[in-house]
């Protein structure tokens, strides 16, 4: 007796099920391990230095954690009372780690700030004037005690008799259109007649793209639906929590819609409620897929599922073909049929394990997810149906409409009779070909990351929008730069500044962003300090200041001080508010020893130019994130392929072992055609094969397997074979057609290569068919 009919194995699996089921929902209830996160779904590069991956966290952490928002009217009354109102609703959302609007700051300490910067980070160009023409000045200050009007700084003006102030504050805010307003206490920025104010909000630590809180869009989109004003916002969560929503609906809504459609075609075959019992092979196997993935990744992407509930119809493919032998046979025997087509299953998933485990080779997380999800769902669904599936068809077999069967052997005999036709004349042969190597000519290969998701156009705009007002586009390409020290660092930036400036005139990049521009080498510091002691030689050049009536001694000390400060590190100069805006760019001391720092750039035209200031060598390195998961992505595609030719090499001889060298080459043939001829679509309809085209013809030659060994059983009817082939495939193309019109590009892009490959699988499968009569009995001359 074989094991799958001792009902201790039943007991046993329906024990691990529901071990299984309790330990997934333990882990959800423990920790959200949905992820919505593109990045998360990209390998890490061992080959980057350390430097390289701390900047790669850094500029995600900054582009995916913040918020932007701009609220604009032409009152500016208006516009800051519309940011407060935002201020402090997403303040009482709990949601949010920060959100900052109006800034208090403590005077005190930002004074105290600049009077110990003010040799380290007043600019080159700033200090130059002030030495060179002294007199000038001292002569604004001296106009600043007598005209109310003039600007003045937050220091004292005896305090600060050289201007120092105005200058860092001015550098601070890095003389961009974003000013702080004195009197409303918000940053704006003025555009024609409009005004803009200024928000910040931060996620959480542990939030932004892998962990996006549930009530962010619904806050997002209740700011922009509540307000009589403009609103503006842009953030990497944004993106990532609207991903979040359309993959959650796509995937409850294409499983529906697939399920439904599934279960409503076979009921209307079969006509029994009892074919709603293939539910549970279905629910297990996604289980299980589920389960395997969160074990192995920790969590499961949002794209993985959507792929892994479309592979209802494929789970389905094992009882229909057993229960398509009961709606043929008139005295059906269920553990005959279910031996039977077991053992022709049992070499396709073989077959079809390998294909996925050749997946888990190539770098990507999201193909290696989307093959453990998959291999475990086809294997516990097997299981179950195996084990536990008879005993609810124990009693009565399933029928199936006169009519339907009718239908489908008349299809079988209008392939049969084309197969003839095609081969006794040839030229259709030839003209199929003809085509098919004509698409394949046409073909184009495409991998982008940005086709991985559906960006909002809306959001898009916005972003784009705010990148113009503020003059600052982030982009995916910057330079991380190491060195011995400080000192050497702040000269290789500086360095490398000057040629980004050139590009910048010449309008290949709109600006970029590095520690130099705020704080100067000790070396610099130390030439201020001997520039401060030859104006202290020269009293004239504050007689404008004395002619006030100020006294001298109250200038000379304010000079002996300004000699006196001791010279800033790095990390000196950006541990304060001043400094805020360059933080992020000083990733302090590696392992190795070195220190590194990031230069960001913004409004990128032209990659080429910026990849010739790269010299790894001397520790600059140009990243250009775009530009690599590109590359990988070909790379990976280039791989995939490789990796199915190897999977067709392993078929032909485990075919050949089963059933002879020429009839397991008409049967490798089934799938190889089938993913050509889909390829060929591809390119008469336009469409780019991604990577996510190549994965899914990997599902194909495992579906084309199993259909070409399932007709080729000689144990079982033609009827039978042709019943169980077309079941099968009818009810997997609703599930991978419906994916076809998923509003992700990749998702869409898999779907419709699945779903041609599985319809082209099914005809030349059924052409390996021997003739049948009306009845569905062999004619093997036909």
């Amino acid at each position: 007796m074989p094991f799958y009919r001792k009902r201790v194995w039943a007991g046993l699996y329906l024990l691990l099920i529901f071990f299984v089921a309790a330990a997934l929902f333990y882990s959800f209830l423990q920790q959200n391990r949905l992820d919505t996160d593109l990045t998360s779904l990209l390998p890490d590069d061992g080959q980057n230095t350390q430097a390289q991956q701390m900047a790669k966290m850094r500029m995600n952490q900054r582009m995916n954690r913040d918020i932007v928002v701009l609220v604009g009217s032409k009152s500016p009354d208006k516009a800051v009372e519309a940011a407060q109102i935002i201020q402090q609703k997403w303040q009482d959302s709990h949601i949010f780690q920060s959100v900052t609007g109006k800034l208090e700051p403590d005077v005190a300490a930002l004074q105290a700030s600049m009077q110990r910067l003010s040799l380290a980070v007043v600019s080159e160009q700033s200090w130059r004037n002030i030495i060179n023409q002294p007199e000038e000045a001292f002569a604004r200050q001296a106009q600043t005690l007598v005209n109310p009007f003039a600007e003045r700084s937050i220091l004292p003006v005896d305090q600060d008799w050289l201007g120092l102030g105005n200058i860092i504050m001015h550098q601070a805010s890095q003389d961009g259109p974003v000013y702080y307003n004195f009197q409303t206490g918000w940053l704006n920025i003025d555009d024609g007649d409009t005004t803009w104010v200024l928000l910040r909000a931060r996620l959480p630590e542990k939030a932004g793209l892998i962990n996006v809180p549930d009530g962010l869009l619904n806050v997002i989109h209740d700011t922009q639906a509540s307000q009589d004003v403009q609103v503006l916002m842009a953030g990497g969560s944004i993106f990532a929590a609207e991903n979040k929503a359309t993959g959650e609906k796509e995937s409850q809504y294409m499983s529906i819609l697939g399920m439904g459609l599934t279960f409503l075609l076979l009921l209307l075959l079969f006509r029994s409620l009892r074919i709603l019992y293939l539910l549970l092979p279905l629910a297990v196997g996604i289980l299980f897929g589920l389960a395997a993935t969160v074990m192995l990744f920790g969590h499961i992407h949002i794209l993985t599922l959507v792929v892994g509930t479309s592979l209802m119809g494929v789970l389905l493919d094992f009882p229909l073909h057993w229960l398509a032998s009961g709606v043929i046979q008139q005295q059906w025997n269920r553990w005959q049929a279910l031996h039977i087509a077991a053992k022709a299953f049992l070499l396709s998933l073989i077959i079809t394990l390998l294909g996925y485990a050749a997946l888990l080779i190539t770098p990507l997380p999201i193909l290696q997810q989307t093959a453990i999800f998959s291999a475990a769902a086809l294997i516990s669904a097997f299981l179950f149906s195996l084990l536990c599936l008879p005993a609810f068809f124990s009693t009565t077999q399933a029928y199936i409409y006169p009519q339907a069967l009718s239908a489908m052997l008349s299809f079988g005999k209008f392939i049969v009779r084309k197969r003839q036709f095609m081969v006794q004349k040839k030229w259709p042969v030839l003209l199929i070909l003809l085509l098919i190597g004509g698409g394949l000519l046409r073909l184009n290969t495409q991998d982008d990351i940005r086709q991985w998701a559906n960006l909002s156009p809306q959001w898009m705009a916005q972003a784009q929008k705010i990148g113009l007002l503020t003059q600052t586009m982030p982009s995916g390409q910057y330079f991380v730069l190491q060195a011995d020290n400080d000192d050497e660092l702040l000269l290789k930036s500086r360095t490398l500044g000057k040629s980004l400036q050139d590009l910048v005139i010449q309008k290949q990049l709109s600006g970029f962003q590095s520690l130099d521009q705020w704080v100067m080498p000790f070396s610099i510091q130390k030439q201020r300090q001997q520039d401060v002691s030859r104006l202290l030689s020269n009293t004239d050049n504050w007689r404008d200041l004395v002619n006030l009536g100020i006294d001298e001694h109250s200038i000379r000390d304010y000079l002996t001080g300004l000699q006196k400060l001791p010279l800033q590190t790095i990390s000196q100069s950006l541990d304060n508010e001043l400094g805020t805006a360059w933080q992020d760019l000083y990733l302090g001391k590696m392992s190795n020893g070195k220190v590194a720092a990031i230069v960001s750039l913004s409004g990128v035209s032209q990659v080429t130019a910026l990849q010739k200031l790269a010299d790894k060598n001397n520790g600059i390195y140009f990243v250009n994130n775009l530009q690599a998961l590109n590359q990988l992505f070909t790379h990976t595609r280039n791989q995939a392929i490789a990796l199915k030719i190897a999977s067709y090499l392993v078929a032909i001889v485990l075919l050949a072992y089963a059933f002879g060298w020429r009839k397991g080459l008409l049967m490798l043939a089934v799938p190889v055609l089938s993913s050509l001829a889909c390829l060929a679509v591809f390119a008469y309809a336009g469409w780019p094969l991604s990577l996510f085209a190549i994965f899914g013809l990997f599902l194909v030659t495992a579906i084309g397997m199993d259909y070409a060994i399932y007709v080729s059983v000689k144990q079982m009817a033609v009827a039978e074979r042709l019943a169980g082939v077309l079941l099968a495939a009818t009810t997997t193309m609703i599930s991978f057609a419906i994916l076809g019109f998923s509003a992700t590009p990749a998702i869409a892009s898999f779907g419709r290569s699945v779903a041609l490959g599985v319809f082209f699988s099914m005809i030349l499968a059924l052409a390996l068919l021997p003739g049948a009569d009306n009845r569905g009995r062999c004619n093997e001359s036909v």
